[in-house]
């Protein structure tokens, strides 16, 4: 093709849309409300997966060790576990230190505590383990060869919660993953048929290019690229609204995050593909011959 057909076929397109402002602005909006659904169950599901990961990296690991182990063999102790692959930071925790967090975790009732005539918390570890090994299988290993280490008297890590927990946020992704995929294919649909009607309703301009001796592609190409376009200003559409709502919301829900520029660059381009591809397959029906 042409630069100068191009240039037409894209000025043809333009003008195509000028021409029938209020069908093309009801297209837009349809296309645009539909895809804002999508981007916010996006956003949401992008909110809540950084919530579960940040109380995932929460977690840690706590090893106590036996009243008699020397500050040498402690030291010791501590270069071997944080020697560990799954290990990221060992923290040591002395008792006093312990007994001290206990009291203001007490708070008022901390009184019961002055009877005591000694300290009964043993020294212990704090562990951070690195975010990729953060599994309940992975944990179980690690706290069991820990646990066989000279000096260590336990190991805990919230074992039963973290297999709850586990199980809770595979059932949230499967039905994310359904609802997800309901509201994709219901976007789609929509997408699709806005477009198919707006190309059905220029049936006598495809007869006319077509009875002028127009080829195939110089007819099909306005169309789809006038296609594209609108799914283009709908998902802008979507995005400025969808904003809107994030900042409302941010002012209740502290923390909450929006999708960066890239990921909106790509949900742009995402939708006018779907738009340019729902006017190709459109055009079909009359560009049999």
């Amino acid at each position: 093709m042409k630069l100068n057909e191009l240039r037409y076929i894209v000025a043809e397109s333009i003008s195509m849309i000028a021409r029938r402002k209020l069908s093309t602005s009801v297209s837009v909006i349809i296309m645009g409300l539909s895809l804002l659904i999508l981007l916010v169950f996006i956003i949401i599901t992008l909110n809540i997966s950084n919530f579960i990961d940040k109380a995932t990296e929460e977690l840690r690991v706590y090893v106590y060790l036996d009243n008699d182990l020397s500050d040498r063999d402690r030291e010791a102790l501590q270069f071997k576990i944080l020697g560990m692959k799954w290990v990221e930071e060992v923290v040591f925790v002395s008792r006093e230190e312990a007994l001290e967090k206990f009291k203001k975790t007490l708070g008022e009732n901390s009184d019961i505590l002055e009877d005591l005539q000694s300290n009964p918390l043993p020294d212990a570890y704090r562990i951070r383990m690195k975010p990729q090994y953060i599994k309940s299988e992975v944990m179980e290993r690690m706290a069991e060869q820990v646990g066989k280490l000279p000096g260590v008297e336990d190991v805990r890590y919230g074992k039963r919660w973290l297999r709850r927990g586990e199980k809770i946020i595979r059932g949230f992704y499967l039905a994310d993953l359904f609802v997800g995929l309901i509201i994709f294919l219901s976007v789609v649909f929509v997408i699709s048929n806005t477009v198919r009607l707006t190309v059905f309703s220029r049936e006598k301009t495809i007869d006319v290019m077509k009875l002028v001796g127009a080829t195939n592609t110089y007819i099909r190409t306005p169309f789809v690229i006038e296609g594209a376009l609108q799914s283009a200003a709908a998902s802008l559409i979507a995005a400025v609204l969808a904003y809107i709502l994030f900042v409302a919301a941010s002012h209740y829900l502290k923390g909450i995050v929006f999708l960066d520029g890239s990921a909106i660059g790509v949900f742009v381009a995402f939708c006018a593909l779907l738009g340019a591809g729902g006017s190709f397959f459109a055009m079909r029906r009359f560009l049999k011959a």
